[in-house]
């Protein structure tokens, strides 16, 4: 009984952009957990920490400026709020409230007090009461609402101890409302503030303002933010290259030493080809997750997020989007798991899975092998840069085609509104950053791994393997034989046999329309784990060595191959034009769709999203192969 009564349950309550999940950060450290709240798939972010005996769990309730909810986020803080059976009521609520925006937090602090829940007021970013409120009186504020006040700049640390202490030593009162709650809030506030000596005059044209007068401006804001956009991509392509190349050259030579190692068996190929295999092609992603949150947060600590969102509302609504949408989208085309990890921060259900859907069109990183192979092999060279950009702006146009489509499909479950407070700028803080990173690292690692590894096995056994005794008589053929290239010709031929093999085999007539044969079907399959796959498959297929040959080599050999019963090239311009198509509209990154069903709790919307892009990519495809045959 003792041990029960000395845990405390308390909860974050604020308006987003107040600082809330600094102070969850400064208070837990590196002592939280990250889930779903129950039965819904809303983040959930919760830990603990230890003051004067007493062991205090802490949970994150998703921002939101009323307990009246518009949205799937802020029903969970509503209900953790209001439902005294709600798992995640609190003995105490944390209302954190900006001192920039003194009128717009109060509005919610007072709704918690109503509801007789013994409070904390936390006045964070308390170092800008001297420019905004210089004579407010705190004592009075802290009287009138009937809660303890703790000044706190949680960036920075400061006031943090003294609200360890406050919890420890709040007694559990239930304040007190002075004010009558049949009268409208903004009228209380108001009065409040007036006694507080809070409705003084702020300086006018901050230096917040004077910055948002130029990187809000609707030419030269929008040339600002597209320079610093290519300034990211930039940055996250090469930054990530070397560690990416280092995470795989650890891969490689691990698995090298395990086969050196561990004796030639079922098992032994199974943990280094298909388990190792899988875990690299997870771990191979952590930098650009990284590097892209590292970026997303920068900005987010800044307040630059919050404008380009502003900016960007108007035009995106218009294909069923929102302003937050753009971050995901950006992200997009570096990777699409970290992209899509990014739509967290859109607080409306539909938009945000709408976002989510639309995401992997963008042509991500990933693409760029599969492009460089086809259009160096069918493109002239004077071309090959226009069909780049055109394949990258064609993801775009599918994007947000397919968002406008799904907005007058997915039924609206609320009503989508793009509430936001213009925070002031303010220098980011590295630990805060650092702890974002590492969290959403550490979840991507844990969720959608075991999913990929566990499909990577699957992929493995289906290449591996084939029925009766097909792989043995082609062992016993190749014996008594002698080619040249006889290691790579009979690892073509079974992989032709295998059941991977005999599937591509079996789909070869739903893709001959699109000028494909099973050869490419295998293709399509394997690089189902990753679509860079594709060209290591055409390099086993057309026996020129290991899967990371060289391009050019993959390239000429190809180049050699000829339609059936003729002298035609096989790989013609119509051919080329209908694959560059169809891998830029196709889901075929099991990453990607491991991503979408941790985000969105169900295999139904991946599932709509694999049969959704993989539906037009083959019409595409064909109308792209019949059109261009004609011609």
């Amino acid at each position: 009984m003792g041990d029960v009564e000395r845990r405390l349950k308390v909860a974050l309550v604020g308006n987003p952009n107040s600082g809330k999940t600094s102070l969850f950060n400064k208070l837990t450290g590196l002592h939280q957990k990250v889930g779903n709240f129950p039965g819904i798939t809303v983040e959930k972010k919760s830990g603990q920490f230890e003051v004067e005996g007493k062991t205090v769990d802490v949970v994150d309730l998703p921002g939101t400026y009323s307990l009246q909810p518009r949205s799937v986020d802020e029903e969970v803080t509503a209900q953790a709020i209001n439902d005294e059976q709600n798992p995640d009521h609190p003995d105490l609520v944390l209302m954190v409230v900006d001192a920039s925006h003194l009128k717009t937090s109060l509005y919610l602090a007072l709704q918690v007090i109503e509801r007789q829940i013994p409070a904390i007021l936390v006045m964070n970013m308390a170092d800008q009461l001297t420019r905004l409120s210089p004579d407010l009186d705190v004592n009075s504020l802290s009287e009138q609402l009937d809660v303890p006040l703790v000044k706190t700049v949680a960036r920075d640390g400061n006031g943090v101890e003294e609200l360890k202490r406050a919890i420890a030593e709040h007694s559990g009162k239930k304040p007190k409302v002075s004010w009558n709650p049949n009268q409208e809030r903004h009228i209380t506030i108001k009065q409040i503030l007036a006694k507080a000596k809070a409705d003084g005059p702020v300086l006018a044209h901050s230096a917040s303002q004077k910055l948002d007068d130029y990187l809000t401006h609707p030419v030269f804001g929008l040339l600002f933010f597209i320079g610093l956009l290519a300034l990211i991509f930039q940055s996250i392509y090469s930054w990530s290259a070397i560690p990416m190349e280092w995470i795989e050259n650890l891969f490689a030579t691990s698995s090298e030493w395990f086969a050196s190692v561990l004796p030639d068996s079922f098992l032994s190929r199974l943990w280094i080809e298909g388990v190792w295999a899988g875990l690299g092609g997870v771990i191979i992603f952590i930098p650009q997750i990284a590097f892209l949150f590292f970026f997303v947060t920068m900005l987010e600590e800044t307040g630059y997020m919050a404008r380009v969102s502003f900016m960007s509302d108007r035009w995106l609504r218009k294909f069923g989007l929102q302003g937050r949408s753009i971050v995901p989208l950006i992200g997009g085309v570096a990777c699409a798991v970290p992209a899509i990890l990014a739509a967290r921060t859109i607080p409306d259900r539909k938009e945000r899975l709408l976002t989510i859907m639309v995401t992997p069109f963008m042509s991500c990183s990933a693409r760029l092998p599969v492009y460089a192979l086809l259009i160096a092999l069918v493109i002239p060279v004077g071309y090959q840069g226009l069909t780049l950009l055109a394949l990258y702006l064609l993801g775009v146009l599918a994007a947000l085609g397919a968002a406008f489509v799904l907005n007058h499909t997915v039924p609206d479950t609320e009503e989508s509104h793009f509430i936001m407070e213009l925070p002031d700028y303010r220098a980011p803080k590295l630990t805060n950053v650092l702890l974002e990173i590492l969290r959403k690292v550490a979840q991507f690692v844990a969720n959608a791994g075991k999913i990929i590894i566990f499909v990577s096995v699957l992929l493995w056994l289906g290449a591996s393997f084939g029925p009766g005794d097909r792989f043995d008589e082609i062992e016993t053929k190749y014996e008594s034989i002698s080619v040249e290239n006889k290691e790579q010709l009979k690892e073509t031929e079974l992989l032709e046999n295998s059941y991977i093999g005999i599937l591509g085999k079996t789909i070869e007539p739903v893709i001959k329309p699109l000028g494909y044969d099973w050869k490419i079907g295998i293709a399509l399959i394997t690089s189902f784990a990753a679509r860079e796959v594709f060209v290591g498959t055409m390099a086993t297929i057309y026996s020129v060595g290991s899967a990371d040959e060289d391009v050019m080599r993959i390239r000429d050999r190809m180049q050699l191959q000829t339609k059936p019963n003729s002298t035609d090239p096989l790989y013609d311009l119509p051919f080329g034009l209908s694959l560059l198509v169809f891998y830029a509209f196709a889901m075929q990154c099991m990453s990607t769709l491991a991503v979408v069903k941790t985000e969105t709790g169900s295999w139904k919307w991946p599932m709509i999203q694999f049969l959704m892009m993989t539906g037009l990519a083959y019409i595409s495809s064909l109308a792209v192969y019949q059109l261009s045959s004609l011609l």
